[in-house]
């Protein structure tokens, strides 16, 4: 009989997905808004990273840590959202280039990146909860 891997080959491609995507998009954002908002989207990241580096290290409670930092990059976004809306959303909006556009365009206008971090996290849970 083969050995079974210990790898959650799910989480790990989509907590990667989430890095990569926010590689792709998350560092525009960086350079816009007060240092509260730098950190929330820098959360984003972190928790990808996190994620991805304890897919290869065996830690007590990896689990636990797993969905930890899965959390940390979904709260980070969260966060993200709550300033834009509550601070200088309106520049930031504006420096996205969704400005005067409907809602049904924001998710045209939106980058690649930002659908990549979405897939990424919607992988991880399913990776997360199968344990696969």
């Amino acid at each position: 009989m083969a050995k079974k891997s210990s790898l959650n080959v799910l989480y790990l491609v989509g907590m990667a997905l989430v890095a990569l995507g926010f590689v792709l998009t998350g560092f525009d954002l960086v350079g816009d808004g007060d240092t509260a908002l730098k950190i929330y989207t820098l959360l984003i990241f972190i928790g990808g990273i996190a994620g991805v580096v304890l897919s290869f290290v065996k830690v007590q409670n990896a689990k636990l840590l797993k969905l930890a930092a899965l959390l940390v990059s979904i709260i980070g976004f969260v966060l993200v959202v709550v300033s834009i809306v509550h601070s200088d959303g309106a520049a930031i909006i504006k420096g996205l280039n969704l400005g005067k556009k409907t809602v049904s365009f924001i998710f045209k206008s939106l980058y690649a990146g930002s659908y990549m971090i979405v897939a990424g996290w919607i992988i991880a849970i399913a990776g997360f909860v199968t344990g696969k």
